[in-house]
């Protein structure tokens, strides 16, 4: 069962106005938030600073974009954008412009654009990718993080550069 909530302020102080209705099948909305849920348990919220929806598209335009998945453990991995695109019906969402994706252990991906599978519960991007974070610099063509696995790959010329100081071992399980 997947359920999900809106939160939106809307320049009216009426709880019911959600805003001016732009044309027939377009809406704008300030400061949005949607969060999934499934059985009862938080998968991510999506919060804008601006929400311009086409009815026609089944699509939501956003400005200002935070996202965040929770992740089994507790952790979280936080992505952000200038700009991002929302598919009502297959809840996939496309950032855009400065996206940074915040990684658990301190890692961070900078690109152009990242999109969010809700099928799959991946984010992927087929923009050129920098990662950074403890003891590693990883530049590479495409990157994908599987949100369930807690796993990240980078593919395509990629260059790696160790920060020996910062170099943090882990043993596998």
């Amino acid at each position: 069962m997947i359920a999900g909530i809106w939160k939106g302020k809307g320049p009216g102080s009426n709880p019911r106005d959600s805003g001016p209705i732009i044309s027939d099948s377009e809406m704008k909305l300030t400061e949005i938030e949607f969060t999934e849920m499934e059985q009862g348990k938080r998968l991510w919220t999506l919060h804008a600073a601006e929400a311009t929806y086409y009815q026609d598209r089944q699509r939501t335009a956003l400005k200002t974009v935070h996202m965040t998945f929770y992740l089994d453990n507790d952790e979280e991995v936080h992505l952000e954008s200038r700009e991002g695109i929302f598919n009502t019906v297959s809840k996939n969402v496309q950032l855009r412009e400065d996206v940074r994706a915040k990684l658990p252990r301190g890692y961070v991906v900078t690109t152009e654009r990242v999109n969010y599978n809700h099928s799959l519960r991946t984010v992927s991007s087929d923009k050129r990718i920098h990662l950074t974070g403890p003891g590693a610099q990883i530049q590479g063509n495409t990157w994908e993080y599987k949100i369930n696995d807690r796993m990240g790959t980078a593919n395509g010329e990629i260059t790696v550069s160790l920060v020996l100081p910062e170099l943090r071992l882990e043993k596998s399980p």
